[in-house]
């Protein structure tokens, strides 16, 4: 959605040199940033909407409806998505409180999993309230646009504290990946190269961009967060990966191909085209028959 909004509405006239049109209505410290957003620039659909006129500090300026209806369409789209990633960031600190354990430091480990879910929990549950608020102000702010008295509503402390709660939560998280091998943690099953590999992987990549993210967010980097914000999405796939393969590649490669052999869907496909000539054919090339 937010690529969508951006390629559709372009990101000329941003602020901080962000390029993304949903970064910078969040951000936004002022009404000279909200026009700046909203404003002709780039958008040859404004041309089929028409401009329109605001007055703010007593000069007159240029906004596209166009622009203004698709943020604010944006907004409320982001309500569903927060909760899909509130209901994510629960599913991952529900799993560091079960799963998290390393047999070598089995009590500590378990431990931290549990401090780390519980954590990872109340910080995404914050940063979604946060930013449902932020929602509220964003839609406030573009409605606003013919009268722009007094300050801007206060989205961009809200953003910024999303930001960082969420950035906060993907870290917490990430003991998870260090110590779990998967669901079932049958002792007859091997460790597989590749599921841990791309665990600590994932791992990495969360606490950095945790550690990113909040610097950015404390010091109000407006640029920076957003390329905090692209590695978060990384992120997310990654841990969605990882989550995927962990109990399948249990065991080893081999093992997994094995289990994939056997799926009904491709068992059918392998004997779609086979028949009983080739059946018999294989018979009779049997060499204890030959004989």
């Amino acid at each position: 959605m937010t690529k969508l909004v951006a390629d559709h509405l372009g990101s000329c006239g941003l602020q901080n040199q962000l390029t993304s049109p949903t970064l910078a209505i969040e951000v936004a410290a002022s009404w000279g940033d909200v026009l700046e957003i909203v404003g002709p620039c780039q958008a040859p659909h404004c041309l089929q909407s028409g401009g329109q006129t605001v007055v703010y500090q007593g000069t007159s300026a240029t906004v596209c409806p166009d622009k203004i209806e698709s943020l604010a369409f944006e907004q409320i789209m982001d309500y569903v998505f927060i909760a899909v990633y509130w209901l994510f960031f629960v599913y991952l600190g529900v799993i560091n409180w079960l799963f998290c354990r390393w047999e070598r430091f089995g009590v500590v480990t378990e431990i931290i999993g549990k401090i780390s879910g519980v954590a990872t929990v109340v910080a995404a549950t914050y940063g979604a309230v946060a930013d449902w608020r932020e929602n509220g102000r964003i839609l406030q702010a573009l409605g606003n646009l013919h009268s722009m008295v007094g300050l801007v509503p206060g989205m961009r402390d809200l953003a910024y504290t999303k930001w960082r709660l969420l950035f906060l939560a993907i870290g917490l998280a990430a003991p998870v990946f260090v110590f779990w091998t998967g669901k079932s943690n049958n002792a007859d099953m091997r460790r597989s190269a590749f599921s841990q590999t791309l665990a600590w992987s994932t791992a990495l990549l969360a606490v950095s961009t945790a550690w990113n993210g909040v610097a950015a967010s404390q010091y109000g980097d407006d640029h920076r967060l957003q390329l905090a914000g692209m590695r978060l999405g990384y992120v997310i796939v990654s841990a969605t990966l990882t989550l995927a393969t962990a109990q399948y590649w249990r065991g080893g490669t081999m093992a997994a191909l094995d289990k994939l052999a056997k799926l009904p869907v491709l068992a059918f496909f392998t004997t779609l085209f086979s028949t009983d000539e080739a059946e018999s054919q294989m018979t009779d090339t049997d060499p204890s028959h030959m004989l």
